[in-house]
């Protein structure tokens, strides 16, 4: 069957028909004429993305649900169900496409240790775990850079009685003041910042008629971050040579860290819940890292940085807002 490189979300996999295509014409998926390749091109990937998968009754998911959730391999449903029904039909591997699976009791092992981690860390030790498995299954070192002279933002709600605040008090708290958060104990403050100016109103969860003081935050210097958002491609790491099981496995741990790094505190919960988040940041520390990134849980595509020494930025101006509208989003 010949596809093309429209049926493929994934970048690696577009980028790889285009350098390899063995002719042009109509694809056999889409119908698009565009530049082709032969699918048995990608057979060994598609199988090596198969075994990752185990049958499972207690799953509402199949293969091709996990596959979009968690990778974005292909265009649509479509694309996905004639590609990986083409390699289903020529090995057993116990499940078909509308199958119910989860990945293997292996990778499912991996991941399990920062629920572990976390269970450990409020209930066993505090301060201290066995961190040996978990080096192996999530490499806490850092794999991007936040450069010089970038730009971040913070708000705050600006008190009544005053147009802004100024630059000086845009930062973070004192020691002596610093209550804990997600990602510092209590006494230690770190900058907690945004990639987007609109981020900051969702985190500071800022009200209707709230004015707020925005800050502009420069980066003094080269940075080494800990991006919790980062996703290895599946088929990069495949024609690296990479464990595709590892690589789940850590992406599925960066996941589950960000959402728990992003994760609002309710009115029940108490500062036992940042615990196991404040213990990641500190060994983050410890890999010679500056900060961190993950996404936020309050505004969709927004992005939060944490830098662990907040003079590693400076307030550069104040803008003032307003919330003059609220959108409230039930969960059903």
């Amino acid at each position: 069957m010949w596809v093309c490189k429209d049926c493929f979300a994934d970048e690696e996999i577009r980028q790889e028909i285009l350098n390899n295509f063995e002719q042009e014409g109509v694809c056999g998926i889409c119908g698009k004429n565009a530049k082709l390749i032969e699918s048995s091109y990608f057979i060994d990937f598609f199988r090596a993305v198969l075994s990752l998968f185990q049958p499972d009754n207690t799953s509402q998911m199949t293969m091709i649900d996990i596959i979009d959730r968690d990778w974005k391999l292909f265009a649509n449903t479509k694309c996905a169900r004639s590609i990986i029904g083409e390699v289903l039909d020529t090995t057993n591997y116990g499940f078909g496409l509308d199958d119910h699976v989860s990945y293997t009791n292996d990778i499912l092992d991996n991941v399990s240790v920062w629920e572990q981690l976390k269970k450990d860390v409020k209930e066993n030790y505090r301060y201290l775990f066995d961190h040996e498995k978990f080096d192996v299954c999530a490499d806490l070192s850092p794999s991007y850079s936040l450069n010089a002279g970038a730009v971040l933002y913070r708000a705050r709600v600006t008190p009544e009685g005053q147009k802004k605040l100024r630059c000086k008090e845009m930062g973070c708290p004192p020691k002596e003041k610093a209550v804990a958060g997600r990602a510092n104990p209590f006494g230690i403050p770190y900058l907690y910042l945004c990639k987007k100016e609109k981020t900051t109103y969702y985190e500071i969860r800022a009200g209707f008629l709230d004015k707020l003081s925005i800050g502009k935050f420069k980066i003094k210097k080269d940075l080494n971050i800990v991006d919790f958002n980062s996703k290895i491609s599946l088929f990069y790491s495949f024609e690296e040579g990479g464990s595709l099981p590892d690589i789940v496995a850590k992406n599925k741990i960066f996941d589950a860290i960000s959402s728990d790094l992003s994760k609002p505190l309710c009115r029940y919960d108490t500062e036992l819940e940042y615990i196991p988040t404040q213990l990641i940041c500190e060994y983050c520390k410890l890999n010679k890292a500056d900060g961190i990134c993950f996404s936020s849980s309050l505004h969709k595509g927004g992005v939060n940085f944490v830098l662990f020494d907040p003079d590693d930025a400076t307030c550069t101006s104040v803008i003032c807002r307003e919330i003059k509208t609220i959108d409230i989003d039930i969960e059903k």
